[in-house]
């Protein structure tokens, strides 16, 4: 149990890093930096989800999608599930204009949309971390 709460821990102050990496890039408001913020504002989200995931003992695979993730949330909360619907946008960023291999990314980054991706993240950090009590620990 103890080793549980070790990893639920974990993933969260992992989660914690990538939302502040992306706040910090947004506060540059550069084009530059756009499509790294993205990533790591996905990745707070995932990493939130697989927190929460790990917290209900629920497995889930080596997956960046964010449609999986939160049809596993619930097996968990049903309705919590339903509130996270709107992270499942964030899949495209994990990827998409992460890696030059990829195809053309969906749509060119703007400093709005990053905004509204990088507060989405926020959203699914700040409730999950809420539920599973580690506000304070993930932060440190």
């Amino acid at each position: 149990m103890a080793n549980q709460g070790r990893m639920v821990k974990s993933w969260f102050r992992k989660s914690a890093q990538d939302l502040r990496t992306a706040k910090l890039l947004l506060a540059q408001n550069s084009k530059d930096f756009w499509p790294p913020l993205v990533f790591h504002a996905q990745q707070s989200a995932e990493k939130a989800i697989k927190g929460f995931l790990t917290f209900h003992k629920i497995r889930f695979p080596k997956v960046h999608n964010m449609d999986i993730l939160v049809e596993l949330v619930a097996k968990a909360d049903q309705k919590l599930s339903l509130e996270l619907g709107q992270a499942r946008i964030l899949t495209k960023y994990a990827v998409a204009y992460r890696y030059p291999e990829e195809k053309k990314p969906p749509k060119p980054l703007t400093q709005s949309n990053c905004e509204k991706i990088t507060a989405l993240a926020e959203k699914v950090y700040n409730k999950l971390a809420v539920l599973t009590n580690v506000t304070e620990d993930a932060e440190e």
